[in-house]
């Protein structure tokens, strides 16, 4: 990887020497870009390579911004964050987000411009680095629609998403081009055709972290976002069968290790250390003793001390212990197989998977059967779940699995909005912050609103 990187930022030099204009206008002037597939593989190594060290916040994330997702749920009493003298701001509530949400919009629009260089540009074909390099491009690029996805979209409603709106579709490199949203079900299209088609080359190099597995995984998340959960299943099966839960101390030490990639975890960043990246761990362990892990979290833990997550998660103080983590693992293909049975009323195999994960996290447990589920929690914010309707207690029982063994992992805000998108508020400095229902889903940046003729902004935001 090395060499990559060192071309990367020749590349890097060399663009930051020519003008905008004649960096974007590849078509007259082919001297410009790369020519070779080891050239095209560093557009793409600059972008790994922020993964790698720990400052990506877009693509993958990073410690901090894990943290700042989890700021926005429930999982912790953003009412009761302690004044740090010399801290920076945190997030009390994803309002103070919402406009900087442009930043990541930017950014993996910029990745999808790179990577549409590498599918259409790059005329090397057979070698294995150009194999490589077809592989990552479509997959970053699925990667790259899925996260805009969503972050800007709203919930996927599978009765209405050929109306709901979508993103901007770009897949070839054209400054002419000022395109409008496309509908929400044309975007999870091309996800899982670009997923598909990255899949199709079987790409096993760890070089470019976006082996065929990884890609595998994220079409998993595709599907269980689009609420396609007969074709989740086969899919998140494979992956789990490749990479089998750990537990125990194994599974402690492969979510406190600071840089190894260990036990079941496909990919995550912060493998190497960089200043940027020290700067967001160790900024996101600092925080977590000023934000207090909320009590309607602590309560999941029935079992208390016989779940090896109630220690490591947090301690006794409330404050939180597990350091953000931005990774791909399989215990979530454990998760997204029990919920995509129970949506299918296949009561038995969801079971199988819910208990399959708890076996691996509470000693002495006790399995679940459609007999001893525990009641729906009628008083929690949660009231609706991802199909619109009233929860089970079989889906309310994997509902809170997913929150507790994802925590610090930035899911539980998009968990949030996949089910119901609820309204809550806190009260910080004698203020009362509102989370809406709108605020689910992020506006898109003012500039693409003016530049583009007919490109309609999300609800709830001015135009």
């Amino acid at each position: 990887m090395k060499n990559l990187k060192n071309i990367s930022v020749l590349l890097m030099v060399f663009f930051a020497c020519v003008s905008c204009k004649e960096y974007l206008d590849v078509k007259p002037k082919g001297e410009v870009i790369p020519k070779t597939a080891e050239e095209f593989a560093a557009l793409l190594n600059s972008h790994l390579s922020e993964i790698d060290d720990g400052y990506d916040e877009a693509i993958l994330g990073n410690a901090m911004e894990k943290l700042e997702l989890e700021c926005f749920s429930d999982n912790v009493e953003n009412s009761l964050t302690k004044n740090v003298t010399g801290m920076g701001a945190i997030p009390k509530y994803v309002g103070d987000r919402l406009n900087s949400f442009k930043s990541e919009y930017e950014k993996l629009y910029a990745l999808i411009k790179n990577c549409n260089l590498v599918i259409h540009e790059m005329e090397e074909e057979n070698t294995e680095m150009a194999k490589a390099c077809y592989a990552t491009a479509y997959t970053m690029r699925g990667v790259a629609y899925y996260n805009l996805m969503r972050l800007f979209c709203e919930p996927y409603n599978k009765q209405k998403a050929g109306e709901q709106l979508g993103l901007s579709i770009v897949t070839r490199f054209d400054m002419e081009a000022r395109p409008k949203r496309s509908s929400l079900s044309e975007i999870v299209s091309l996800i899982e055709e670009d997923l598909k088609k990255g899949i199709s080359y079987n790409s096993k190099s760890e070089i470019f972290r976006y082996t065929v597995d990884v890609a595998k995984a994220y079409l998993a998340r595709l599907y269980f976002w689009s609420q396609n959960w007969e074709q989740a299943i086969p899919v998140a099966k494979e992956i789990l069968e490749a990479y089998p839960l750990v537990e125990g101390t194994e599974y402690v030490d492969m979510l406190s290790a600071q840089h190894a990639q260990k036990g079941n975890i496909l990919l995550r960043s912060y493998v190497l250390s960089h200043v940027s990246g020290d700067q967001n761990y160790n900024g996101a362990k600092g925080y977590l003793a000023v934000k207090p892990v909320s009590k309607s979290f602590i309560d999941l833990f029935v079992e208390k001390e016989r779940d090896v997550r109630y220690s490591f998660l947090f301690n006794n103080k409330r404050e939180a212990q597990k350091v953000p983590l931005a990774c791909i693992r399989s215990a979530e293909m454990c998760l997204i197989l029990a919920e995509s049975y129970a949506y299918l009323n296949q009561t038995k195999e969801a079971l199988e998977y819910l208990n399959l994960l708890r076996s691996k996290r509470i000693s002495g447990y006790t399995p679940y059967t459609m007999g001893n589920l525990p009641a729906v929690d009628e008083a929690a914010l949660v009231r609706v779940n991802a199909e619109g309707g009233a929860f089970t207690p079989l889906l309310w029982a994997i509902h809170c699995e997913r929150r507790k063994e994802l925590f610090m992992e930035g899911d539980r805000w998009f968990d949030l909005k996949r089910n119901g998108c609820p309204e809550f508020w806190i009260a910080k400095d004698g203020l009362k912050y509102e989370t809406k229902q709108f605020m689910y889903t992020a506006p898109i940046p003012s500039r693409d609103i003016d530049l583009i003729p007919g490109m309609i902004q999300n609800e709830g935001y001015v135009k």
